[in-house]
């Protein structure tokens, strides 16, 4: 991946030379905090290969519009931004226009934006975010149009740039994917299976946080609860939980926690934490255990209410949020 950096950065430096001009880039983000995370390496990623961040659509030469595909109305202002955009590319031939993410990774929906919209040059999807270089180069050096879909993501790729807002908290996966198929929910075929990343690399990535000033870490995950059970060795979130509050960061927020994987352990780990905060996320979705059965919840409203009570008893003060 350093070698095609070299490669971009090269070539928009030799731009800047014949233009006088940085090239610029936007990104457009919708949907949840791990597509604003996905949009914080795309920033880096381009700012590594020598591109500046503008926020106006005008200035820009390299737009990537990273979508969702949870909410109908975030699919249909893609659409519109794209339909809007022809306009911006017919004024600037050079424009680079790129849609991945989420919907990305639904079936067919690659094939429909670049039948739909001939003049986007890159489509790619949630699995090969890192990957932006060498599908730049083909854009640019080559004059190629990249659509490119991973069905899952392989080796989980480390040392990704960043490019974070710069206040006081920073996102950090600890986990990509979801096993848990609720009937209601396209998150596993979109973000793959459950894989972790290792204790190390987290811990590590936290405390260089803690050493660029910032106060607050907030844990990804689909469901944290289900960090490191794909590992070959008995490490699990309350661990790592544990691990990161010996870094000496102020605060530490996770989120989503699924009931049905919440343990004792884990509250147990809330409580002793200096750092992790007395705020949990868990999601309740229905007071009715008949729709619960029908979302695939594996709960009922009895098991959450005693959930609710056991982290209440363990944690006084603690302030509890839901979904619906």
């Amino acid at each position: 991946m350093v070698n095609i950096i070299e490669e971009v950065q090269k070539l928009n430096r030799e731009y800047e030379e014949e233009t006088g001009c940085q090239r610029k880039v936007m990104i457009m983000t919708f949907g949840c905090q791990m597509n604003v995370h996905d949009s914080e390496k795309l920033l880096g990623l381009s700012r590594s290969m020598g591109y500046e961040e503008t926020k106006e659509e005008k200035e820009a030469d390299l737009i990537l519009i990273n979508t969702c595909c949870v909410r109908e109305h975030a699919e249909v202002k893609v659409y519109s931004l794209l339909g809007a955009l022809k306009k911006r590319k017919d004024k600037k031939k050079d424009l680079v226009i790129g849609v991945c993410g989420c919907m990305m990774q639904q079936k067919g929906m690659a094939e429909y934006i670049k039948n739909r919209f001939p003049y986007v040059d890159l489509i790619f999807g949630t699995h090969n975010t890192v990957e932006l270089p060498e599908y730049l180069y083909s854009v640019l050096k080559e004059n190629k149009r990249v659509v490119e879909i991973l069905d899952s993501l392989g080796k989980i790729v480390e040392d990704v740039p960043l490019e974070r807002d710069k206040n006081a908290k920073a996102w950090v996966n600890i986990m990509y994917g979801c096993n848990n198929f609720c009937s209601y929910c396209i998150v596993p075929y979109v973000r793959g299976r459950e894989r972790s990343r290792k204790p190390e690399n987290i811990i590590q990535e936290v405390m260089k946080l803690k050493e660029e000033g910032y106060k607050e870490v907030g844990l990804l995950g689909q469901n944290v609860n289900s960090y490191g059970l794909d590992f070959d060795y008995d490490y699990k979130f309350p661990d790592l939980l544990r691990a990161l509050d010996r870094t000496g960061i102020e605060r530490i927020r996770f989120m989503t926690s699924h009931p049905k994987d919440l343990s004792d352990d884990l509250i147990l780990a809330m409580k002793e934490c200096n750092s992790v905060c007395e705020h949990i996320h868990l999601p309740v979705q229905s007071g009715s255990d008949r729709i619960l059965k029908a979302m695939n919840r594996h709960y009922t409203r009895e098991d959450y209410l005693r959930l609710v009570d056991k982290i209440k008893t363990a944690i006084p003060d603690v302030t509890i949020t839901t979904d619906i």
